[in-house]
């Protein structure tokens, strides 16, 4: 009869799950660089200001005018808001379209980062409404 170590089962376990784990892919630091504006003073719920008067930060950019580009926004951002008429201060040109959210949700700045490793954004401003 064949004889195993008693701790086999053990080690089995344990290279299964290490060969199973999934390494983080790591950050691209470019990302952060198409966000054109402060990422700093932003609260747990990414409102920023005075402790009576704070403030959600919104903000616009430009995707390709094709619906998967708009479907990967909205897995990623649940404040987006999509406006197909209109070139936004970022000035979206033809065949794009304006989109617009806020830094008002928990993961904020993740939600940022995510939109801006979008190949097809160039660039994340804020959004002054003027």
């Amino acid at each position: 009869m064949l004889k195993t170590h008693p701790l086999l089962p053990i080690f089995s376990v344990l290279a299964l799950f290490v060969a199973c784990t999934r390494k983080a892919t790591p950050e691209n630091p470019d990302a952060w660089q198409k966000i054109k504006f402060n990422l700093n003073g932003f609260d747990e719920n990414g409102l920023r200001g005075p402790a009576n008067g704070k403030v959600a930060l919104e903000y616009e950019y430009c995707i390709p005018a094709k619906e998967r580009h708009w479907k990967a926004i909205k897995k990623i951002d649940p404040s987006a808001k999509l406006h197909r008429e209109s070139r936004g201060r970022v000035g979206c040109g033809d065949g794009n379209w304006l989109v617009t959210g806020n830094t008002h949700q928990t993961s904020h700045k993740r939600v940022l980062y995510l939109i801006a490793s979008q190949d097809f954004v160039t660039q994340i401003l804020e959004n002054f409404y003027e």
